[in-house]
């Protein structure tokens, strides 16, 4: 997903183009100049605060440069947004690029001339992934009752049907017993009612989770399958994805469960929308035997069609975001077990996609991306465009291919620079947001920008993780009303409910 630097890219063009006179001092009618207090860098963003007057107005005004910024006719600000409020975030500004921002007030009016600006302030955006901080150390609410958790996503509502017309989302939790958990921050989680079409027989466990066309899906033992949603297609009602208050929220047995599969344990869930659309819904849940099942709602599932030798247990699914040769999806699982389909709904035509795979060890972990050959690009950071699949698993074994059939550890896998020949711990999980983030046991994350060169990162702790998940960025209403963006980042989980967030 290369939505954040490709729409950043996009605000820097049309930045360049803002008459910098536009909102400029003098004529603010006496507004005080405000003070900046703070710019702190994010991933593709960056936050900015001040301490804000009753009755006033406030315009941010920017440019890409470590220059100050001066607003005015004769100034050098080359972009702005009107009419905010701190705590504001702003979007679209590129990793590893330098900015200066500003502000200016204005007492009436918000489209009045303002008044004189404040100091100036720089930052540098950059990558998540680098700093994380735990629920016990962060001061949050860790999941209650010391639950290992398998899966996590995030749920980002863009519908009409939320008072604020967007902004409901949160990361949701699952792991043993059934245990449900919501949080919108990654470090603050609120217990989930038990949900009885969630809860996995046998004292089973949820193992995944995964959220798509408005709609979350849990998956887990015992053929498990249940769903929370707004849709025309539910006649039951609001959805976790869709209410303020997630402990409200209710959660339903799948509408109709899939035929000729019996009750397997379902390992992994995923879906084709990667936040800003796809060509046609669809969630793909894998399981034990080979079981590989489809729903375009995520709401009524059906059994895919096949080749006839399925039988390791699959523990791992991904959509081929990433335009990678020969696959639409891509599962991994025991043995090395590599499978895939040409069909982008994901219900058709599995086959072996591992012609030739260099291990036989377990796969649990499966991710994509377009970045691997850094494409130069003068002013910006390399744009990087050729796909990639990474596969990880026990052993601590990486594969790659850029053609979805050849499968191989890289000649030149390195790990703070060092060359290695696997990852010193079994990896779980792995995902793709502006980079490749693994997650394993011990507690060790590692990251990477182009899947064969990899960073060892300090989760600041030692519970095996098994879970990672990066939410889609987006531009929503802030909790003031003012419009700016929400700040999120990867956020990783696991035994004892042990969170980590990653910055």
């Amino acid at each position: 997903m290369l939505k954040r630097r490709g729409k950043g890219i996009l605000a820097a063009i049309i930045a360049a183009f803002v008459i910098s006179g536009c909102g400029g001092g003098g004529g603010g009618g006496g507004a005080p100049p405000p003070a900046l207090l703070s710019a702190v860098p994010g991933d593709g963003q960056v936050t900015l605060n001040w301490n804000a007057v009753p009755g006033l107005y406030y315009w941010v005004w920017w440019i890409q440069s470590t220059l100050p910024v001066t607003i005015g006719q004769a100034g050098n600000a080359v972009g702005g947004q009107v009419n905010i409020m701190p705590p504001y975030v702003m979007s679209s500004v590129i990793n590893g690029l330098p900015y200066s921002f500003a502000l200016n007030a204005h007492p009436g009016d918000p489209n009045a001339p303002g008044g004189a600006q404040s100091n100036s302030l720089p930052a540098t955006p950059r990558f998540a992934g680098s700093v994380w901080v735990p629920c016990t150390a962060s001061g949050g609410t860790c999941p209650a009752g010391s639950p290992t958790i398998y899966g996590l996503t995030m749920g980002v509502n863009t519908g009409i049907f939320t008072p604020d017309f967007g902004s409901v989302r949160y990361y949701l939790a699952v792991g043993s017993g059934g245990s449900m958990y919501v949080s919108n921050d990654a470090e603050n989680w609120i217990t989930m009612p038990a949900q009885a079409g969630c809860t996995p027989p046998s004292g089973g466990a949820l193992r995944s989770a995964d959220f798509g066309w408005g709609t979350f899906v849990a998956v887990g033992d015992n053929g498990t399958l249940c769903f929370s949603s707004l849709n025309l297609n539910n006649p039951a009602g609001l959805g976790l994805a869709f209410v303020t208050d997630p402990t409200t929220a209710n959660w339903y047995a799948a509408l109709t469960p899939p035929q000729g599969v019996g009750t397997p344990n379902y390992y992994a869930v995923s879906t084709n929308q990667n936040g800003w659309g796809a060509i046609g819904g669809a969630h793909v849940a894998v399981g034990s035997g080979g079981t590989i099942i489809f729903s375009g709602d995520g709401q009524n599932w059906v059994n895919t069609i096949k080749a006839a030798n399925f039988t390791q247990d699959l523990y791992a699914v991904a959509y081929n975001f990433c335009a990678v040769y020969n696959w639409s999806w891509v599962a991994v699982g025991a043995n090395g077990t590599i499978v895939g389909t040409i069909d982008p709904t994901g219900g058709t035509s599995w086959t072996n996609a591992g012609i030739n795979v260099s291990t036989t060890q377990n796969l649990r972990a499966v991710a994509c991306t377009p970045n691997s050959t850094p494409i130069p690009l003068p002013g910006y950071p390399p744009l990087i465009v050729t796909p990639l699949y990474v596969a990880a698993g026990d052993g601590g074994v990486l594969l790659t291919t850029i053609d979805g059939i050849n499968w191989s550890t890289p000649s030149n896998f390195t790990i703070n620079k060092v060359p290695v020949t696997n990852f010193p711990v079994n990896i779980h999980a792995l995902t793709y947001g502006t980079q490749f983030v693994a997650v394993g046991d011990g507690g060790e994350v590692f990251t990477s920008f182009d899947g064969i060169n990899w960073t060892h990162q300090n989760s600041n702790g030692t519970a095996n993780l098994y879970a990672v998940t990066e939410p889609p960025g987006a531009t929503v209403p802030i909790p003031n009303g003012y419009h700016g963006a929400v700040q999120f980042g990867y956020a990783a989980a696991g035994d004892g409910g042990f969170t980590s967030f990653g910055h």
